[in-house]
């Protein structure tokens, strides 16, 4: 079975670390580290070429889970130190192990790249097998637990949505588990929607890579059949540790969200409902974080023109107070923001985000603030506000997985929060926010 491959020119793959490097004209690389199974093999197409081979084991350290530590290039992987200028060839490459790899070509008579080569017609990656996922039993029984638990709670003409957050996608991360559940979950409950409230990856890689892995998560919450709303996390931006390709405002609200603004509203006529989801990041200002003004005019409009007797969900990637978050204390259009939510704090529902990698519940704005633990299994205690929890996170067991069912009654002014994984459920219920 043929896999495509992604290739790109005047990137070389370093042979000390196993990491990337752009500027060399006279190669050609993947960026994207693909995985391989005993029998899988790499076959030359064309003699003119010759290409060398960099694995990597599937082993994850913990400094990735338990410290404020990103992993370059965003992989969970360990070098294993087998690619030099002395390992080039033309024979096929045969695995002998599950690994991941990247691979590395050169022409034969030491030419460039244009820039137009396609890798695919240069070489090819065959699979003995089809990688099939097998879900695990851990996995399954928490499955069983929250479906359980939700169809037990369930009245009629609820919203029933998947809610997470924070996934920041790694090579050799858990993902694949996340996405897992969520499809046998929404088999078992016919959810209504998934919300994804930002930072769909550590956008520290290329363009061409981070929208290769947003894709790639965007289309397992599609195979769910149901919308997939999002808001932007700060780090969709691309920008992170200084990454020097940045997505514009205009490819994030194309790549993350399918439309043309970073702000929308989506209404439930049958529950009397709204959602509004607001973009809270912008690299370019002085304050990053934070609601612009042409934002804060769109919510006062929003909250101004909704029916009579409807209520509203507010979903964001940042808190809407920098109290509530602890990497900017200061927050660009806060005050405006919070005298319009004050104003109409009776039709709040709830106001929603994620980005602080910790659950948190604030009453004391005349509206529920929670604050939504991060789906990535990361739990570092440091750079937390007062009232934090991060819950202990291990791999292999529930607790590596983060995310809520969020069952939805304006009837009663009342939403569910039921965790799959690490961290406690929650109750709103007439304007104030508990733990259960």
């Amino acid at each position: 079975m043929k896999n495509s491959l992604m290739g790109l020119a005047g990137m070389k793959i370093r042979a000390g670390d196993g990491l990337q490097e752009l500027g060399h004209p006279e190669m050609l690389s993947t960026p994207v580290f693909y995985f391989a199974q005993p029998g899988d093999q790499i076959r030359l197409l064309d003699s003119k070429f010759k290409f060398n081979v960099a694995t990597y084991e599937p082993e994850i350290e913990d400094r990735w889970i338990y410290t404020y530590d990103y992993a370059p290039e965003e992989s969970w992987t360990i070098y294993r130190q087998d690619l030099n200028g002395d390992t080039y060839r033309q024979d096929d490459y045969i695995f002998s192990e599950c690994v991941y790899f990247r691979i590395c070509l050169r022409k034969m008579d030491g030419t460039e790249f244009k820039n137009d080569e396609d890798i695919n017609q240069i070489l090819s990656f065959e699979r003995e097998q089809p990688y099939l996922y097998e879900m695990k039993p851990w996995l399954k029984k928490e499955v069983d637990r929250v479906s359980e638990r939700v169809m037990n709670l369930h009245e009629e003409g609820e919203l029933s949505l998947l809610l997470l957050t924070d996934s920041h996608y790694t090579v050799n991360g858990t993902w694949d588990d996340t996405s897992a559940a969520i499809q046998k979950l929404h088999q078992k409950l016919n959810v209504d929607g998934i919300i994804h409230l930002g930072d769909f990856t550590d956008g520290m890689t290329t363009r061409e890579v981070s929208r290769y892995y947003v894709e790639k998560i965007l289309s397992d919450l599609r195979k769910c059949d149901v919308p997939v709303w999002a808001t932007l996390g700060n780090h969709d931006t691309n920008y992170f540790k200084n990454n020097p390709e940045p997505f514009s405002l205009k490819e994030q609200c194309e790549l993350y969200l399918g439309r043309d603004e970073p702000r929308y509203a989506v209404d439930f006529a049958h529950q009397r409902l709204r959602f509004i989801f607001l973009d809270s990041f912008d690299p370019n200002e002085a304050l990053r974080y934070g609601y612009s003004a042409p934002c804060i005019q769109w919510v006062k409009e929003q909250l101004v023109s909704i029916p009579e007797e409807w209520q509203v969900i507010i979903f964001s990637h940042v808190a809407p107070m920098g109290r509530l978050q602890y990497w900017a204390k200061e927050m660009r259009g806060e005050e405006e923001l919070m005298e319009i939510l004050h104003e109409h704090s009776s039709k709040i529902m709830a106001f929603i985000n994620g980005h602080n990698h910790g659950d948190l519940i604030d009453n004391t704005e005349g509206f529920p603030i929670l604050s939504i633990l991060n789906s990535k299994c990361e739990a570092f205690t440091e750079y937390k506000s007062p009232g934090f929890v991060t819950p202990h996170r291990k791999l292999e067991d529930s607790s590596q997985e983060a995310f809520d069912l969020m069952v939805v009654n304006t009837r009663k002014r009342q939403i569910r929060f039921v965790r799959f994984g690490a961290g406690n459920d929650k109750i709103i219920l007439d304007g104030k926010a508990e733990w259960l």
